[in-house]
Parts: structure tokens; C-alpha cells; sequence
């Protein structure tokens, strides 16, 4: 048992958990590397203040990325009720993503959120993939 707790120490998260959570991009880069030269380690800081956060990665897709239209900086894929889209990391700039079909030449229909990356037209019985 532990001091302010009823539970046994083993039904308890572990620290470690909770630690890993906490740390900053830069830490787990760092970690990462494990490198003590400090000229690599410099490099790694400035490359992760200068680099947007990642979004959480969605189910099925993965992180996607592709060059914002507005600033060229990182836009990373997400998906919402309405669909998939690019969202800059350093902008802010939304861009729907859409699929035509090219044998009806219609807008494909998106997968629903968390549903793999099959697009399928309404015309015809083609699907397709937005992820290589």
C-alpha cells in the first residue's frame, strides 16, 4: 500500500508513465539521438523550435504530410465529419482534400473518420487511396 493511497503499490500507474508523458518534443528527440556532443544536440533543439508539433496520429492513416499552398511550411492530414484535410503547423491555413474519379469525373466519396483511406465514387464502382 502506498502512503495516501488504499490501492495496492501494483494497481498504481507507474511513474515512468506519467514522466514520459510530461517530457517536451525536444526531450524525447534528444533521448532519442542519445548523443552527448553538443553540436548534434544543438542542432536537434533548433530543428524541433523550428519544426511544427506533430498532430496526434490518427487511426489507420498515420502522419501525412505535404507542403502548405499558402506558406510551403508542413501541413499534416487530418480528418473531421466533413472529411480529410491539410492543416499547416505554422499558418493555420485548411484545405479540404478531394479525390475526382477519372472515369465519371466526379467528386470520390471520403472514408469516414477512422475508416481506412478508401475513397470510392458515387458514378461508378472505382476506389482509390490518397496515401501512397
Amino acid at each position: 500500500m502506498n502512503d495516501g493511497d488504499r490501492r495496492p503499490a501494483n494497481l498504481l500507474p507507474a511513474m515512468n508513465d506519467f514522466v514520459d508523458e510530461a517530457r517536451s518534443r525536444v526531450a524525447h528527440l534528444l533521448r532519442m539521438a542519445n548523443t552527448d556532443d553538443d553540436r548534434i544536440r544543438a542542432q536537434i533543439i533548433e530543428y524541433a523550435d523550428s519544426t511544427p508539433e506533430p498532430p496526434v496520429i490518427s487511426r489507420g492513416a498515420g502522419i501525412v504530410t505535404t507542403g502548405c499552398a499558402r506558406c510551403r511550411r508542413t501541413a499534416w492530414r487530418q480528418h473531421d465529419c466533413e472529411g480529410p484535410m491539410w492543416v499547416c503547423g505554422t499558418c493555420g491555413h485548411v484545405e479540404p482534400i478531394t479525390l475526382r474519379c477519372p472515369q465519371c469525373d466526379l467528386d470520390m466519396i471520403p472514408p469516414r473518420v477512422g475508416a481506412p483511406d478508401r475513397w470510392e465514387c458515387p458514378g461508378c464502382e472505382r476506389v482509390a487511396s490518397t496515401v501512397p
